[in-house]
């Protein structure tokens, strides 16, 4: 893997400061240890943190709780006191696999992940199939907290890895959370990542699934009675048309065909309104609870129509939760219905169709109705054995004209109507460091004027933790 100096440089002095910020609180806040010279005297230990319940909780606390994300890893150093426990754990999960039906690997924007927004419709003769073996899918991730187990605790995490489709090292996260606070590159607190989806192979996921990265500020309050809720603002990404009108309202526009005009700008303003997501929760027990999430968004834009500032609301309302009804059985359900969400639902990510010219009202931009929801199960056999399985729909209403317009060949990307994916895998731990896995995944687009294309894939994985 090669890595630039400047690169390197960069993310040396982030984690030079991001160790000085955690010091520096440890210095403000620890009772017992009033300077960094006390903590410095005190014996560090090296800890299995498996068999250590109190320093398992303190680094389990604030860090991400996806299914694809790292677990917590099995050795931490800390200081006697706790004042000061640190971390470093990983996955390496190369996967071997093979299409069928499509070559849904070799076309960009998918490759490792099983994105069916990417599906050729219809599928190119001769590129209907490919094996791959893929090594680029692993992480690593650091985790400080300072003043574990007190009111004070303070907790600063890092992740890197490889996307799956190049040998490049990216940050993937890097947040700190104080107090209920957390701010930082995380996942939108709109998502839920207990109930979104079971485990797969298949490291993207379902296509309905809420899931975002985001530069973020949350707040989450604690759990009384069950009870918890949760705020943030959120940078906003939005993913529009480029404002050209294909409408049907209008022929005419100064006396001319309006059809292909720019009516508006999207890209005239800086969109400088965060998201507002929230949510609220009871809680039974780790596996029976449902949460009701909201979203707001603001788009901004120009109307070239009437030379005006305009904006364009998008929102979002969703219903999620876990069901335990039998020891070895966990349901879950994520179901999302809004306007303008192209950036929280996975298969509308980067498509260009969340905010459209409105057909009856010419210079002005509308959202896009969209939905997202996801069903799903596992099931543990035992401590070794494990399976897995998950449904999910993607859908978009009203924007036939436009899907069609922004189409890309070969394949009809971007001319999205609905996709429907699901998988299905049996996975088994040899131990809490190496599992094994097969999974089976299918999935199919279907457009607005070209009809469907689907692909098949099984995928083999050989997941190390540590």
């Amino acid at each position: 893997m090669k890595l630039s100096f400047t690169f390197i440089t960069k993310y040396l002095w982030l984690l030079l400061t991001f160790v000085l910020l955690i010091y520096s609180h440890i210095s403000l806040y620890a009772n017992t240890s009033p300077d960094i010279e006390a903590v410095s005297r005190q014996v560090i230990n090296f800890t299995k943190v498996h068999a250590d319940s109190l320093i398992n909780l303190m680094l389990y606390k604030d860090r991400p709780k996806g299914n694809k994300d790292i677990p917590v890893p099995h050795f931490a150093i800390s200081t006697e006191d706790n004042s000061f426990v640190l971390s470093i754990g990983g996955q390496i999960n190369p996967i071997i696999g093979g299409d069928l039906g499509n070559n849904l690997y070799q076309i960009s924007g998918a490759g490792i992940n099983f994105t069916t927004n990417a599906i050729p419709v219809p599928a190119q003769s001769g590129k209907r199939s490919d094996f791959f073996i893929n090594t680029l899918n692993a992480d690593v991730d650091l985790q400080i907290v300072g003043l574990g187990g007190t009111r004070n605790q303070i907790t600063g995490y890092i992740q890197f890895g490889a996307n799956g489709t190049n040998n490049n090292l990216s940050l993937k996260k890097a947040f700190i959370s104080f107090y209920g606070f957390t701010a930082g590159r995380k996942t939108t607190l709109l998502s839920d990542e207990k109930a979104g989806q079971p485990t797969t192979i298949d490291p993207q996921g379902p296509s309905g699934r809420v899931s975002a990265t985001v530069h973020e500020i949350m707040y989450q309050t604690p759990y009384y009675k069950g009870f918890a809720g949760a705020i943030g603002l959120d940078i906003a990404t939005f993913y529009s048309s480029n404002g050209r009108y294909y409408g049907k309202d209008y022929k005419e526009w100064n006396d001319e065909s309006a059809e292909g005009e720019l009516v508006c700008n999207p890209n005239y303003y800086t969109q400088y309104i965060p998201d507002l997501p929230v949510w609220i929760e009871w809680a039974y027990s780790d596996y029976n609870r449902i949460r009701f999430s909201g979203v707001i968004r603001n788009f901004l834009y120009r109307d070239e129509v009437q030379k005006l500032k305009r904006h364009a609301i998008g929102w979002g309302l969703m219903v999620s939760g876990n069901l335990n009804p039998i020891e070895p059985l966990i349901l879950y359900l994520q179901a999302i219905y809004g306007k303008g969400l192209g950036y929280y639902i996975q298969d509308f990510s980067g498509l260009p169709l969340s905010f459209t010219p409105s057909s009856a009202q010419l210079g002005k931009m509308t959202p896009t109705p969209m939905m997202g929801i996801n069903l799903g199960a596992t099931y543990n056999f035992n401590k070794k054995w494990q399976a897995n399985t998950v449904i999910s729909q993607a859908r978009l209403w009203d924007i036939g004209t436009y899907a069609i317009q922004e189409s890309k060949e070969p394949g009809n990307i971007n001319n999205y109507r609905y996709a429907m994916y699901w998988a299905t895998n049996l996975l088994y731990n040899f131990s809490s460091y190496f599992q094994i896995g097969v999974e089976y995944d299918f999935g199919r687009r279907t457009t607005w004027n070209v009809g469907s294309g689907s692909d098949s894939r099984i995928m083999t994985q050989f997941m190390f933790t540590f």
